[in-house]
């Protein structure tokens, strides 16, 4: 590859392309700082007392009422029936964060669903006009639907966690561009997906982890992007087969490879550039936003590192399958998974 066109390929993969600055100028000016605590004394933070009052504290005051306990048990459920690696990395965070985390991953899924598994486009934004206002006003946590059940515990962790409604509404705003959109021209178009289906949901998250400093917010952003992105790339024969292309059209005509090649599953040299640039794409965009990690509480550091870092092991799946997405669902399996806690508990206990 000649200088001049590998310079062309380094500039195109920005990581933070219009749309970010756009987003994070819009969210500067709405996100609240997540809850903070009266700052603690020398004293307390040398002997650990203020870290061990504070954690009981705010873990009593966080349970969830008594008459939500079904409700959030759905949302247990949920996670474990619909994602192994999101309910391992939540198993690791203390348990009145980690009931916060699994509502939250409850009422993303719920969302998706509601696009996936209806008949017709007209439906699916029915069900979505019907899931938002559903939210606005929260039933009583009485039992019946999954779906009531889902809103009870979300709406009680919104409100315990403070979290703002304009992520809430960003999300259910992404997952709606999929009625009326199924190609991106552009990385940036493909960015301000991203955000809206996954970066809301890392923020969302820190506010239920908490985050010692705002200075988390792009690196949340990041990271987000980066597991949407990494989603993108493991099911890009699925989304095929469904009549779907969300890998950019720039960076298909960059790289020779057509849309019907695509469509039609063919694997040659200009489709193995294709998915490496875009797999580089993504481990910048990890690497990124590591450092967002340290700002986390230590008692969430190793569940969201965990998150990241076993996610983005189906990228090094995709490269050594050779990138047959178009047969293979690229995954770690639970051994791989817990082979690789170690490592990334350490890594998380090096941070300041």
């Amino acid at each position: 590859m000649n200088q001049s066109v590998s310079h062309n390929i380094q500039s195109s993969m920005m990581l933070n392309p219009p749309s970010s600055h756009n987003v994070l100028e819009r969210l500067q000016a709405c996100l609240t700082p997540p809850l903070h605590e009266v700052a603690p004394t020398r004293a307390q933070v040398r002997s650990g007392a203020y870290d061990r009052m504070m954690a009981h504290c705010m873990d009593e005051a966080r349970k969830p009422a008594p008459e939500l306990r079904a409700a959030y048990e759905e949302c247990v459920r949920v996670t474990t029936v619909h994602s192994r690696t999101f309910y391992l990395s939540a198993r690791l965070l203390p348990a009145s964060k980690r009931q916060g985390i699994m509502a939250l991953y409850a009422f993303c899924r719920v969302s998706d669903d509601l696009v996936d598994e209806a008949e017709s486009p007209g439906e699916s934004g029915q069900a979505l006009d019907d899931w938002a206002a559903l939210n606005q006003c929260p039933p009583l946590p009485t039992g019946g639907s999954q779906t009531n059940s889902v809103a009870a515990a979300w709406a009680d962790t919104r409100r315990r966690y403070a979290i703002p409604s304009e992520l809430p509404n960003d999300l259910i705003a992404g997952v709606r561009m999929d009625l009326t959109l199924s190609r991106y021209g552009t990385w940036d178009d493909l960015w301000l997906y991203c955000y809206r289906v996954a970066s809301t949901v890392g923020l969302m998250s820190m506010y239920i982890t908490g985050a010692q400093t705002m200075e988390a917010v792009p690196y949340a952003v990041q990271l987000g992007v980066a597991l949407q992105l990494t989603n993108i790339l493991r099911d890009v024969g699925d989304d095929a087969r469904a009549g779907r292309i969300y890998l950019p059209q720039e960076d298909l005509a960059r790289f020779g490879y057509t849309e019907d090649m695509l469509l039609s599953g063919v694997r040659n040299r200009q489709f193995s550039n294709l998915m490496d640039f875009e797999i580089r794409r993504a481990h910048a965009l990890y690497d990124a936003a590591w450092e967002g990690i340290s700002m986390l509480p230590p008692d969430s550091r190793l569940a969201v590192a965990a998150a990241g870092t076993l996610y983005r092991g189906i990228l090094r799946k995709i490269t050594c399958s050779q990138y047959d997405v178009f047969h293979t669902r690229a995954h770690l399996t639970f051994s791989e998974k817990l082979r690789a806690l170690p490592g990334i508990w350490w890594g998380t206990r090096s941070m300041s």
